[in-house]
């Protein structure tokens, strides 16, 4: 299932104990099954993109901070699906609560994921630009000193 181990410790544990906590609500909670089984899909479908992230991250000596957001959402998710496993199956009021709270949280973790990769990805984009640019600078200096050593070459032959 989903509760593999995500590169990074922080970010792999909030994954797990998510992904844990859906599949335990799933066996005792009949109530929420639908529920739980988007929420889980939705979670294959961002692993993928998380363990890229943390793993780039970790590549480009990121910020940790970036990770804490999403590892934050993920706890906040996994605190739901685990108060939802608790409700028992005539208590229709608390049911159709977190029916609705678990169809939030799938919606909204999508939406989340959506809008701040985007934003990361457009930030790293930035990053990688500049970093473009300063190395053509460099380039374009060396270029500029073989260029003005093969003047001076060509200047003492010919004066030779």
């Amino acid at each position: 299932m989903a509760g593999n181990l995500i590169g990074g410790a922080a970010l792999g544990q909030a994954f797990r104990m998510l992904s844990e906590s859906i599949t335990q609500a799933g066996k005792t909670s009949v109530c929420f099954d639908s529920n739980l089984r988007r929420l889980n899909s939705t979670l294959l479908s961002i692993k993928p993109v998380l363990e890229d992230i943390d793993r780039l991250n970790k590549a480009l000596e990121g910020r940790e901070s970036e990770i804490d957001i999403f590892k934050k959402r993920l706890e906040e998710g996994e605190k739901l699906v685990s108060k939802s496993a608790k409700i028992k199956r005539y208590n229709v009021c608390k049911r159709w609560y977190y029916s609705k709270k678990l169809a939030d949280l799938e919606q909204s973790t999508m939406k989340f994921f959506e809008v701040h990769g985007l934003m990361q990805s457009c930030r790293d984009r930035k990053k990688i630009l500049v970093a473009l640019k300063e190395e053509g600078e460099k380039l374009d200096e060396i270029y500029a000193i073989l260029k003005d050593m093969k003047l001076n070459k060509t200047r003492r032959i010919s004066t030779i």
